[in-house]
């Protein structure tokens, strides 16, 4: 019977680590585009059109106060994305500063 228990508990633990190892599920946190790239992290900005980005330089799109969806993405990998980009954000945890700062735990391109 203990054998039973230990095997099933044992299982269990696999299965909760399989499911937490970065297999991100679920809706996006943030659909934006790269307004800029600084090193290994861009900024993006939910609401904002690709004409938007090229009249006006990033100072002013953050002086503004037009968007509410503002974050500096921390990167991992060899992930590159160009300003004017869409992409799919999926994160857990943020810094509230602005614009707010996280890293991407899974980050994609919207094809257009």
């Amino acid at each position: 019977m203990r054998k039973a228990i230990s095997l099933s508990l044992f299982i269990l633990g696999i299965v909760i680590l399989i499911s937490c190892s970065g297999n991100v599920r679920g809706e996006p946190n943030l659909i934006g585009r790269v307004v800029d790239k600084e090193g290994s992290r861009i900024l993006v900005i939910g609401g904002i059109t690709r004409e938007e980005i090229v009249e006006q330089n990033v100072k002013d799109i953050l002086d503004s106060d037009k968007y509410r969806e503002v974050y500096w993405i921390r990167v991992k990998g060899f992930k590159s994305f160009d300003v004017g980009d869409q992409v799919r954000v999926w994160f857990s945890v943020v810094d509230d500063s602005y614009p707010a700062q996280t890293a991407a735990e899974k980050i994609e391109n919207v094809k257009e």
